[in-house]
């Protein structure tokens, strides 16, 4: 008897109340000897689709209970593990009648409703099937999409997803672990546009009341919803106390806006805005930060940004557009040293068109040029405009084709510092590239000779310099061969099978010599040597000065790799290039005297055989001080998430640049950075990034993240050089609330940015069950 008690009677009633209930009232003192007939028909009746119409246009209702007594029609009385289902809701309980007259579902004792993800329940439950309202007295619930919970002295369930709960308390910790929650005398709760609002709300935080308001909005599932965001609190040595109050505008779904009001005891309030829209042909966002009057400077500053990007067809639009209204605009307001440094601020807009082998582009390329603290930065030359037409064919029997025409109109006008006239200036540059490849290729062997014609042509010069002509016109052929070799022999290291290469790689260039004297220069600079250096022709950037050339680059590279994994555990390259002619060819109109026979020798490996370990290290020797010249090394262990250890040093050395030179690229730092678990769910972050060579800190970082079930506290202190002899020391104090939002200052971006291998903790992950969603 009490084995069969586990199989519940499933029934369809609109298809066959009349028998099922009869046989229900039949076998009342023969449960034994129906059940199992009626347990084989379960599992053919749930196969049916439970939200399909049936004939009348109506939702089919199913029922389930041990037991039904009632009449056909009327009403039915299920006992002993009853359940009621209708298109997308579940109820249930210990017995359930249920009316036809009014389609009426009472519940009593255990009683639940489940729709969309979301559970109620409670001692007893009146339920409309069809309107999907009703009442539920003393009641728990929980969304599942969210972990959300809560409590309520009684929920009214308005239909359409919607429902009201009168003295409820919600949040997203585990039972046993309320470490904070919201109190409210009513909520206003909708499933479909997953929000909730509280009247008379109050949010406490381990117990203690932290947040009052006769109006509290928060978001239940992932949708986006008008109303004020949770503030974040901050400190800060240039801004001091701070405070952010954003308010969101969801306008649309394509649409929407923010604005925030940002209090800060040094400087004053500013006002941000943000505005963002999306539609099926274009996107973008626009930006503006504003503070009326600065406490320090009595100046109105201001900060712009536009990104936009549209598609029409093949034709492509962009702009990039950023101002800001002084020099030191981003050094005060930035909280991290990568904002603080920037000064070269983007004002770009383009059109450009595109087929399967051409393309075509015009653009204007300006930008602002900050010098903070009147320090000297190089404003780069603008494009106004600039046009390009290439084309580019891969395989043309056998051949690759490649062909660039540009027009740029150059500007910057003369330039002073310190008294000093610069040798910038205007001008208009045509340029025409073509080349011509012919790559071979075997398992174990490339080469590719390639033939490059390059013509240029300057005209509209006003210079500076009495010897840069008006116009002017070079044209010169660029010849190079590209060759290498592959080897690879199976071996055996620390008992692994691996597979060793061996990849030696010559490239040889030549140019023949142009004199390019009394030519301006908008876009050379000179390249730095690396190893993807040396197999370019030219040893400048840009394309107004190509460098005499006739020399050979010589590499060598060798792997060692996981026979089963594939993976690359330990790899190291040497190269040098070798010099056959004299360079004729200087970035800045003087002669550059005789060349040496050899470039400096580089050198880089890695290893990585351990799990979890990195070790990494590049040298460059030169040749001309017999010493070296640059250096970095680094060593990084990550056993795992969340736990990361890194090391580097950096080094670089060059006998010409002064400590008062205007470009001093002398570095010697060493940079150490950690994210490590102390004990069970507390982590300990840092930085310390210290030059040698100014004796000083550049950036400093110490903090901590701790996660539980439902909150996550971080804490942070950096203090970072933005200027020369300017500091900056920020406080980060963030407490995230799963589910509802964070409150106080993010330190992520400082975090990621200071810490090599960082990721942000999130909340604990929730073990789903297979069934855990199944009503």
């Amino acid at each position: 008897m009490e084995a069969f008690r586990a199989l519940p009677v499933f029934v369809a009633v609109t298809l066959a109340m009349p028998l099922l209930v009869s046989a229900a009232e039949r076998d009342q003192d023969s449960e034994t000897a129906t059940r199992p007939e009626y347990g084989l028909k379960l599992n053919a009746a749930r196969r049916l689709d439970e939200n399909a119409p049936s004939e009348e246009g109506d939702a089919p209702t199913y029922l389930t209970a041990f037991k039904m007594i009632g009449t056909p029609n009327e009403k039915i009385e299920l006992i002993d593990s009853a359940e009621v289902r209708r298109g997308g809701s579940v109820l249930r309980g210990d017995t359930i009648t249920y009316t036809f007259a009014n389609d009426e579902v009472y519940s009593n004792g255990n009683a639940l409703v489940a729709r969309n993800g979301t559970i109620f329940k409670g001692p007893e439950l009146t339920y409309h099937l069809d309107a999907e309202t009703g009442e539920m007295p003393n009641a728990t619930f929980r969304y599942l999409p969210t972990q959300m919970r809560g409590t309520s002295d009684k929920i009214e369930l308005l239909g359409e997803g919607k429902a009201k709960m009168c003295n409820a308390m919600v949040t997203t910790c585990r039972e046993g672990e309320e470490a904070w929650w919201i109190k409210a005398s009513d909520i206003d709760y909708d499933e479909l546009d997953g929000s909730a609002v509280g009247k008379n709300a109050r949010l406490y935080v381990g117990g203690i009341p932290v947040f009052a308001s006769p109006y509290f909005s928060f978001p239940v599932g992932s949708e986006r919803k008008t109303g004020f965001l949770t503030p974040r609190f901050g400190m800060s040595s240039t801004l001091g106390v701070n405070m952010e109050v954003p308010f969101y505008w969801n306008i649309a779904p394509n649409y929407d806006y923010t604005l925030t009001l940002k209090p800060m005891s040094k400087r004053g309030v500013l006002f941000g805005n943000e505005f963002r829209y999306l539609q099926p042909t274009f996107s973008g966002q626009v930006g503006y930060n504003v503070i009326f009057k600065d406490k320090e400077t009595h100046e109105r500053r201001y900060g712009v940004a536009w990104k936009h990007y549209q598609r029409i067809g093949d034709v492509s639009l962009g702009v990039d557009y950023q101002k800001v209204s002084d020099n030191d605009y981003l050094s005060d307001f930035s909280t991290t040293i990568r904002e603080s440094s920037e000064n070269i601020l983007n004002q770009n807009f383009w059109l450009s068109y595109g087929q399967t082998y051409w393309s075509t582009s015009i653009g204007v390329y300006k930008n602002q040029t900050l010098r903070p603290n009147r320090n000297w930065v190089e404003k780069p030359y603008e494009k106004e405009p600039e046009f390009n037409l290439s084309g580019y064919v891969a395989d043309f029997h056998g051949a690759v084709l490649d062909s660039r025409l540009t027009a740029t109109r150059f500007r910057r006008g003369i330039s002073t510092y310190n008294g000093l006239r610069g040798t910038s200036g205007d001008g208009n540059r045509t340029l025409w590239n073509t080349s011509i490849s012919y790559p071979l290729m075997g398992s174990y062997w490339f080469i590719t000779p390639k033939i490059t014609y390059s013509l240029t042509h300057y005209n509209d010069i006003k210079h500076a310099r009495a010897e840069i002509d008006k116009s002017s016109t070079r044209s010169l052929p660029i010849y190079s061969l590209d060759t290498g070799l592959i080897f690879e022999r199976n071996s055996t290291v620390f008992g692994r099978e691996t597979e060793q290469t061996l990849e030696p790689r010559l490239f040889y260039a030549y140019i023949p010599y142009r004199n390019q004297r009394h030519m301006p220069n908008f876009d050379s600079s000179s390249a730095d040597l690396n190893f993807a250096e040396l197999f370019t022709p030219n040893k400048y950037t840009g394309f107004d000065r190509i460098a005499n050339t006739n020399q050979l680059s010589a590499v060598l590279t060798t792997r060692y790799i996981d026979s089963g994994t594939g993976k690359e555990w330990f790899s190291a390259t040497v190269g040098q290039r070798y010099y056959f002619t004299d360079e004729k060819v200087d970035l800045y109109w003087s002669n550059p005297g005789k060349t040496k026979n050899r470039s400096d020798v580089l050198a880089a490996s890695q290893f990585s055989l351990f799990e979890g370990w990195r070790l990494e290290g590049a040298i460059q020797y030169s040749t001309e001080w017999s010493r070296i010249s640059k250096t970095s090394a680094g060593i990084r262990y990550n056993p795992r998430d969340f736990s990361t250890v890194a090391l580097y040093y950096r080094y670089n050395y060059n006998p010409n640049d002064t400590r008062d030179a205007f470009y001093n690229t002398n570095i010697k730092q060493i940079d150490f950075s950690f994210q490590w678990p102390l004990m069970k769910d507390l982590y300990g972050l840092g930085r310390y990034n210290y030059s040698f060579r100014d004796k000083k800190v550049v950036d400093s970082l110490m903090g901590l993240e701790y996660r539980a079930g439902c909150w996550i506290l971080r804490g942070a202190v950096q203090r970072y050089i933005r200027s020369e002899g300017r500091s900056t020391t920020n406080f980060f104090l963030e407490l995230e609330l799963v589910g509802l939002g964070t409150v106080g200052s993010s330190p992520i971006q400082a975090l990621s940015e200071g810490i090599t291998g960082y990721k942000p903790i999130g909340p604990k992950p929730v073990e789903v069950g297979r069934y855990d969603y199944y009503e």
